[in-house]
């Protein structure tokens, strides 16, 4: 007889499961706002704060410069903000930077971040930080930085239309 209920008992154990983690529960707080100028930016200037002068990331990203020039490309191909200039031309200033992590018996791994701040003020309006996957093989390395501000980029697209 458990071998002809244990399906059954096994798909009604599922399906509660299932039900259960689409329902919110009540106590779930409201989405807070966003600051106005996240939802009507045009125009950014993107600041290189990566410091990406380290020799354990720079072979991953073509070049001192490549983390920037991945991300100014990336927001340039979102078509939904104008890349400008001089940060007293913006609506918002972008600054990436590089974090690290300690992971694993104090192994540091990058995390890549985006900090949005008021030009005006240098109020930091939001952030988000990406981790780089680990990698052995150099194209991995390349492959996963890419993989991580090409994310950030998309997070940048999200936080811009209020998703």
């Amino acid at each position: 007889m458990f071998k002809t209920l244990a399906p059954v008992i096994f798909a009604a154990f599922i399906s509660t499961f299932a039900l259960g983690a689409q329902t919110q529960p009540a106590d779930t707080p409201a989405a807070a706002p966003m600051p106005a100028q996240l939802l009507s930016a045009k125009r950014v200037f993107i600041a290189n704060g990566a410091g990406d002068n380290d020799p354990g990331i720079t072979k991953y990203t073509y070049g001192p410069d490549g983390l920037y020039n991945l991300f100014y490309a990336d927001v340039k191909t979102l078509g939904r903000y104008d890349v400008v200039m001089s940060p007293s031309d913006a609506d918002v200033v972008l600054e990436l930077k590089v974090d690290y992590a300690l992971y694993n018996h104090n192994f540091p791994y990058p995390k890549f971040r985006v900090e949005i701040r008021d030009p005006k003020t240098n109020v930091l309006l939001w952030s988000f930080t990406e981790p780089v996957n680990g990698a052995f093989l150099a194209k991995t390395g390349r492959k996963n930085v890419s993989l991580a501000i090409s994310t950030l980029a998309d997070d940048l697209k999200k936080i811009g239309t209020g998703q």
